[in-house]
């Protein structure tokens, strides 16, 4: 009884998961298809080319090198962020007066720099020179303020996640302004944004979407997951010792 017991349960997990995949697969099936016929009856290539030139574009090795400066810059800043920014709060989560004196002026913080993080640019420059960890600092401000916030509502699986987002984008949008110093995706999609080729800045797009979705689904998952089990061991540990 026991073994067909464990069976039964073995192919309703497996079950569960085919379908939940299937689920997955319905929207992009969706937009794909329709991004197809759409380019096919328009016919103007350098607006919206097909997804099949776009995806063979995207599936060459041409841009596996800036993918991996991109997303490897990324994670080192996600780590930095998630080193400086989870702490802090978890310091606003479990006292009133940091939340009463940090929340607000993290809010300000975020607001303000957040809109002119482009004017933070020259300063670092001028500090550490054109390079990657000029890029690299001004890509994790924003991202520590972020986390730091959603954390200390107690959304750590969330603050990991969106902490990562902001992390990219940063990284990307100083690729794009760096330039040649620092490479990565960034740089591309802006030589190709100059030279009108729509069909590589697609190709980029598609890239990081499903670079991104991998990262977000699997390591950051496994990340959460390990951070919650940790944040639940010291809560027990804390309300024994009371």
């Amino acid at each position: 009884m026991t073994e067909k017991a464990e069976d039964s349960s073995t192919l309703v997990f497996d079950d569960t998961r085919i379908v939940r995949w299937f689920y997955y697969i319905i929207p992009f099936a969706v937009l794909f298809l329709s991004w197809e016929i759409l380019a096919r009856v328009i016919h103007q290539p350098y607006i919206l080319p097909p997804f099949s030139a776009v995806a063979a574009s995207a599936l060459s090795l041409s841009l596996a090198d800036d993918l991996a400066i991109t997303f490897g810059f990324s994670l080192l800043g996600l780590l930095i962020t998630l080193l400086t920014g989870l702490p802090l709060g978890l310091f606003i989560q479990r006292s009133n007066k940091a939340k009463w004196a940090l929340e607000p002026f993290i809010w300000f913080l975020l607001f303000a720099i957040g809109i002119g993080t482009t004017r933070l640019a020259p300063i670092l420059i001028g500090m550490f020179g054109l390079t990657q960890l000029t890029a690299l600092i001004q890509s994790i401000i924003v991202p520590i303020l972020v986390v730091s916030l959603i954390s200390g509502y107690g959304s750590t699986h969330l603050a990991i996640r969106l902490g990562f987002l902001a992390c990219l984008s940063s990284w990307f949008i100083g690729e794009m302004m760096y330039g040649m110093a620092i490479g990565g995706m960034g740089y591309q999609f802006s030589i190709f944004c100059h030279m009108h080729n729509d069909e590589m800045m697609y190709a980029i797009m598609l890239v990081m979407g499903f670079t991104g979705l991998f990262i977000d689904r699997v390591l950051l998952k496994y990340a959460g997951n390990l951070v919650k089990k940790i944040g639940s061991g010291g809560e027990i540990a804390f309300w024994n010792h009371q």
